[in-house]
């Protein structure tokens, strides 16, 4: 009797829990602010979602924290980005990078690099890309350089309009011209002022192949002064000065046993007094150009054949300082892809000059684009040619590398000898900044100066940073 009362009893208790606690339950579903207990009901927590008004704000601003990428993440994933072709979606696609360099003429720098592509038609998927880059580069040797330069391509690449321009504050040198006064290294100490303007127009006649018309500004000033070596070195041995130690002092030894000719240390100085030619000189031309290009893209090509000639006129009548001369140029440039990843680049080029130009306009060796590793300028004569080979080889992704040997000569000063062909060899970096434009960085070496001259006993070398590739 007594377990049947305890019975009834449990049962009549169960009964009454239950009655209390199906309504709280009833109550905390209805209820929009209640929210499940973490420790009590883990397999409700993601029912969290469904009130959005309770969330701690500790916890939304913890969230958000933790989602942000830092600093270098987001320069990885611009980069990462930038080599996608967004010119079908935005009116162009910019992208920047610095970049640190060093070359043993400028010393060390830091440069910019701003590189655009855009479509003027962006429902032609036939055009390629049009392109505009602006770069600079400030160095220790107080070098400035300031360069832009862009094609516009019209009408599925019928048409095209280039323009380039630069300015420069150069405080470099000058060697002389022709072979034999830039093989001896006699360097003047020369502050180049310098703004250039170009521009060209071409369209085709059949196919691929092209005629147009160019024009050009260039203004070059130049500020110098005498070393005075000559009266020093003579000063020395007359006992007005005492001798000193370091270059100084083995130049006035090197002068004594017949090997430095003090006389030709100032090469600009007697270039202008032997020509009369003017330090600070205005040079405008026109001109018109054929051309025939293949390429599949016209600033990192992968296969294809181009081809131009092109004569310009400077006459005197259009600014020209005291002076009217020509100058004729033929470029030829070959590409082949060769297995994964690999392109073999070849160049041709040549430069010929009639009348006499002022002393900037002469052709000369070296620079950014051929002979990579000399000093642009220091062989300059009327009559260039040069040549090199390149291969280029993708390695991971969007980085490569390049290797490349060259060879070329002046003359007219001196006459042509296959002897005086200077060579160029190097390698260098790719990095593809933006949808088949590369920055590069390459480093080059020439030939051995002179073994007398103390500055100019070790192989020419140059480092170099821009956009696109050399050729």
């Amino acid at each position: 009797m007594h377990v049947t009362f305890l019975i009834k009893s449990a049962l009549l208790l169960s009964t009454l829990l239950v009655c209390i606690i199906r309504p709280a339950a009833a109550q905390t579903a209805e209820c929009p602010t209640a929210r499940p207990s973490v420790r009590t009901a883990p397999d409700r927590i993601g029912e969290v979602r469904a009130y959005p008004a309770a969330a701690s704000a500790d916890t939304l601003r913890s969230d958000t924290a933790a989602k942000r990428p830092g600093l270098i993440r987001r320069i990885i994933d611009y980069y990462s980005r930038s080599n996608v072709d967004r010119t079908f979606e935005k009116k162009i696609d910019w992208s920047i990078a610095p970049g640190p360099n060093y070359s043993s003429d400028v010393g060390f720098g830091i440069g910019f690099l701003l590189a655009g592509l855009y479509r003027l038609d962006r429902t032609d998927s036939v055009t390629a890309p049009s392109n505009v880059s602006i770069y600079g580069n400030f160095t220790t040797q107080k070098f400035v350089l300031l360069r832009f330069s862009g094609d516009n391509l019209f009408n599925h690449n019928r048409q095209r309009l280039s323009y380039s321009g630069a300015f420069v504050y150069f405080p470099g040198a000058f060697y002389g011209i022709g072979y034999e006064a830039g093989k001896e290294g006699y360097a003047q100490d020369l502050t180049t002022t310098m703004g250039t303007v170009n521009v060209s127009y071409c369209t085709s006649l059949a196919g691929r192949f092209y005629v147009g018309v160019s024009g050009g500004l260039n203004y070059t000033g130049a500020a110098y002064r005498s070393s005075g070596m000559t009266e020093y070195l003579e000063g020395i041995r007359d006992g007005r000065y005492e001798k000193p130690g370091g270059q100084r002092g083995e130049l006035y030894d090197l002068w004594l046993e017949g090997r430095y000719l003090p006389e030709k240390q100032d090469p600009f100085s007697n270039y202008i007094a032997a020509t009369g030619d003017r330090p600070n000189a205005l040079n405008a031309h026109v001109g018109i150009f054929a051309q025939y290009d293949t390429r599949d893209v016209t600033f990192n090509a992968s296969k294809g054949v181009f081809v131009k000639a092109e004569a310009k006129w400077y006459p005197e009548w259009l600014g020209n300082t005291r002076r009217t001369f020509g100058r004729f140029t033929l470029t030829f440039d070959f590409y082949q892809r060769l297995w994964k990843g690999a392109v073999l680049a070849c160049d041709l080029y040549a430069d010929a000059t009639a009348g006499t130009p002022s002393w900037h306009m002469y052709a000369k060796m070296g620079g950014m684009e051929r002979m990579r590793g000399y000093y642009e300028g220091r062989y300059r004569d009327k009559r260039l040619v040069e040549a090199q080979a390149e291969l280029r080889q993708k390695i991971y992704r969007r980085h490569g590398v390049v290797a490349w040997i060259g060879g070329g000569q002046v003359w007219d000063t001196n006459r042509f000898r296959w002897s005086n062909t200077l060579c160029s060899f190097g390698c260098g970096y790719r990095f593809e900044f933006k949808n088949r434009m590369n920055i590069r960085l390459d480093y080059g070496w020439g030939n051995y100066g002179n073994p007398n001259l103390p500055w100019d006993r070790k192989r020419s070398s140059a480092f170099l940073f821009t956009a696109s590739e050399a050729f």
